[in-house]
């Protein structure tokens, strides 16, 4: 049985994370999906503290620019954004 204040606690946080999520990604509709694909190419790889958590589970998932990734999704963009830096490309 979850404590009252963990339960009040646990509804506080979904209630202030669901207008965050409506926003990023109502900000992110295209008309034109051309121009989307060019603007998602030229935004720079995610960051966890750049993000917010949707849900702390193993692994944890977070929602950023109004796409949701695990833990290791943004960890394999961030690992072939440095490796692509690193060969000079």
């Amino acid at each position: 049985m979850i404590c009252p204040t963990v339960r009040g606690l646990f509804a506080a946080i979904s209630i202030g994370l669901a207008p965050l999520v409506a926003g990023c990604a109502a900000s992110t509709q295209s008309a034109d999906p051309s121009t989307s694909k060019a603007v998602a190419s030229a935004e720079p790889v995610p960051k966890v503290q750049d993000c917010g958590i949707v849900t702390i589970s193993t692994p944890c998932k977070y929602i950023c620019n109004g796409k949701t990734y695990t833990t290791y999704q943004l960890t394999k963009l961030r690992m072939d954004e440095e490796k692509k830096y690193a060969s000079g490309k």
